[in-house]
């Protein structure tokens, strides 16, 4: 067995984290409830690019005439993001947020696993809102962004919320 698939297995069950793995494709599924709502989590590790990938989404699927103006909305998230990225499946609507770093010689340690997973669920967290409000609340991509965006505080800052932080 991959000695970072190991690694991965063993952070999640030191958290008492429960998942399912495949460990043909080297990969962990595990259910977490952030802020604002349920997200699945897939974390994987890609022996033949050595990099370990974090992937997660909400249990929401972009109906049809929305997914325009959600691919805006992305495309307006992720301008300036400095790791990782949303996607969206235009065929069957799906969302999620992506992230993803190189092995080194190390392996895979603890503070990268938490590094990406945490910043997984900040992302989702934060523009999950906007998405929605974009599909449910007939908002314009740039409002909604705008509006997430202006609740957000970086590290180290005050805020009158107390809203998720990117990678916090």
């Amino acid at each position: 067995m991959n000695a970072a698939f190991e690694k991965l297995m063993q952070h999640m069950d030191e958290r008492n984290v429960h998942y399912l793995t495949n460990a043909e494709k080297r990969s962990i599924w595990a259910d977490f409830r952030g802020e604002v709502g349920n997200y699945r989590i897939l974390a994987l590790i890609e022996t033949d690019d050595s990099m370990f990938q974090v992937i997660g989404g909400a249990p929401i699927r972009v109906p049809e005439g929305a997914r325009p103006a959600v691919a805006e909305t992305i495309a307006r998230a992720n301008f300036g993001l400095k790791a990782g990225k949303f996607e969206m499946d235009v065929d069957n609507g799906d969302v999620r947020f992506q992230v993803s770093q190189l092995l080194t010689s190390e392996g895979l340690e603890d503070e990268v696993i938490g590094r990406l997973m945490g910043l997984t669920m900040s992302m989702l967290d934060l523009y999950l809102p906007a998405v929605l409000s974009v599909i449910y609340g007939n908002e314009l991509p740039k409002d909604a962004i705008r509006c997430v965006e202006a609740g957000f505080v970086g590290p180290g800052e005050s805020s009158q919320g107390d809203g998720p932080t990117p990678g916090g």
